[in-house]
């Protein structure tokens, strides 16, 4: 933890984690095989009602560990999903988010990762949806709310 904020309260602490979400490109997510084993996945992630929300597939494995267990932390990271140096794991716990609520967070994600978003999710996205008739099929969010 930096040296400024050994005396900074912890609502504070928690501004400046959350500071640090906000503007990060990609976030190292964390979730718990039923072992206990964390596993860390880079994604993409936009601020979303009281948390932080992100886009995957319905039959990801990260799908499938937080219904199990929703105790998650994130971090700011690179794309690999290697903590960036200084950046804090915050705990939290995770959901998976209702239809309504995943076009609201594909909206988020669009206008937060423009040109990144047309290139690699968009293309796959259009024909999922040719294929299922349905402009979010193919499609789940999850959102972590933090803890403290």
């Amino acid at each position: 933890m930096p040296r400024h904020m050994d005396s900074m309260p912890i609502d504070g602490i928690l501004l400046v984690m959350t500071a640090e979400l906000d503007a990060a490109r990609y976030i190292a997510f964390v979730s718990f095989r039923k072992d206990g084993t964390p596993v860390s996945t880079a994604v993409w992630v936009v601020p979303f009602e009281d948390g932080y929300a992100f886009t995957t597939d319905p039959d990801s494995w990260k799908i499938k560990r937080i219904l199990k267990n929703p105790a998650v932390t994130i971090q700011a990271s690179n794309v690999r999903g290697r903590p960036k140096r200084g950046s804090v794991a915050v705990a939290g716990h995770a959901e998976v988010l209702d239809p309504d609520a995943v076009a609201r967070v594909r909206e988020a994600v669009r206008g937060k990762y423009r040109i990144m978003y047309r290139l690699l999710i968009e293309r796959s996205d259009k024909k999922t949806a040719k294929q299922a008739g349905s402009a979010t099929a193919g499609t789940a969010a999850i959102k972590v709310v933090l803890e403290g």
